[in-house]
């Protein structure tokens, strides 16, 4: 960002900003002439001698000031939360920047002009207050330095607010596929939704680098959800995969809270296994279990091989689950995996939610080799 404003100082942005200034003040001068003519029955045009005072008096300090104030306006920009610190920097810079050039002013009047009668007696630093103040240059020289001020941070917040909606588009686009997504494979939405929420207050916090790179993560999550959406089966290796990058999500949201162990198998990563059907149960111990545990909490995976059957276990260590209460309710995703079960392994397979003694819930799956077994 710092170096595309740089790119707005140029001899040329410095050239058409000196134009600019200049022609305010003959039309000031002009505007200055006509109103005297109109107040005045005695009044004698002096538009000449009123632009060659504008243009040495207050013009030509600035062909020297401008490009200084234009750095300095780009060094201490306004911003929201700093605004009354620069105003107050600008302040002490106007009044560094005018003291100093009308102190110029005066030793060039003093030394290499035709002094009035009677101001021979005067020291020459004695003539400032009389430009500054009897001559007006403090007030030009505040509504100059105001101009150049104001544009720099013009463009300043112009850019911010064009790359905010550069990165808005992009986030939108992202969010945009990710809800459709989300919808075509009937994901809990609260995973959703959660995520969205921190996705929000990254950029509010102005955290973009870690936003972009948590929606990467999410468009990456339901990418792979979509991409898997028509094969019934894929290698557990593969959807481990795809609850890591559920968790991945989940830990920006959790940061240090949450302690993922990771204990796989090497034999068991080449098994085929339903699509979708450990993902529901890592969500169901994160959001039931973990989120509402106060403190730290800790959710292993563990994948083994054991008598030819394929043994998950999904084991949080969350605020737990009492099974046996009579107004227990299975959830819809619990259900689902149930089901699907049923109808891919038949009764060749068991499936368990078991309370920790410790706290938390423990999911267990049995699962054949191979499809059929």
């Amino acid at each position: 960002m710092t170096e595309e404003i740089n790119k707005t100082i140029t001899l040329k942005s410095i050239a058409l900003l000196l134009i600019a200034l200049w022609l305010g003040l003959a039309f000031f001068a002009i505007l200055s002439q006509i109103s005297s003519k109109l107040t005045s029955h005695h009044f004698e045009m002096s538009l000449f001698s009123h632009l060659r005072f504008y243009t040495i008096r207050v013009w030509l300090p600035w062909v020297i000031l401008t490009p200084l104030s234009l750095w300095l306006a780009l060094k201490f920009p306004i911003k929201p939360n700093s605004w009354i610190k620069a105003l107050l920097l600008h302040a002490f810079f106007l009044l560094c920047l005018t003291l100093t050039a009308a102190l110029l002013i005066s030793l060039h009047y003093h030394f290499f002009e035709d002094m009035a009668p009677g101001m021979e007696t005067y020291k020459p630093w004695q003539h400032t207050g009389h430009f500054l103040f009897g001559d007006n240059l403090f007030l030009f020289n505040t509504i100059i330095y105001t101009i150049l001020v104001t544009n720099m941070n013009i463009k300043h917040f112009a850019q911010i607010a064009q790359q905010k909606a550069v990165i808005a588009n992009q986030l939108n686009h992202q969010l945009i596929e990710s809800k459709l997504q989300t919808l075509k494979m009937q994901i809990n939405p609260h995973f959703l939704f959660n995520t969205l929420n921190v996705i929000s207050v990254l950029v509010m916090k102005s955290e973009k680098d870690q936003a972009i790179e948590t929606i990467n993560k999410l468009s990456s999550f339901f990418r792979s959800t979509l991409d898997d959406k028509a094969q019934q089966w894929i290698p557990l290796k593969k959807e481990l995969e795809h609850v890591e990058q559920y968790l991945a999500i989940e830990q920006v949201r959790f940061g240090e809270r949450i302690q993922i162990i990771k204990n796989y198998s090497s034999d068991v990563l080449s098994i085929p296994v339903p699509a979708m059907i450990l993902q529901p149960l890592v969500e169901n111990a994160m959001q039931h279990g973990l989120e509402e545990k106060e403190g730290k909490g800790t959710l292993t995976i563990d994948c083994q091989l054991e008598d030819k059957l394929l043994i998950v276990k999904i084991i949080d260590d969350g605020a737990g689950c009492n099974f046996d209460n009579k107004h227990f309710k299975e959830g819809i995703g619990i259900s689902n995996i149930k089901s699907r079960l049923q109808q891919l392994y038949a009764n060749k397979h068991q499936f368990s939610l078991m309370s920790n003694e410790q706290g938390g819930v423990t999911a267990t799956l049995n699962l054949p080799m191979s499809i059929g077994e």
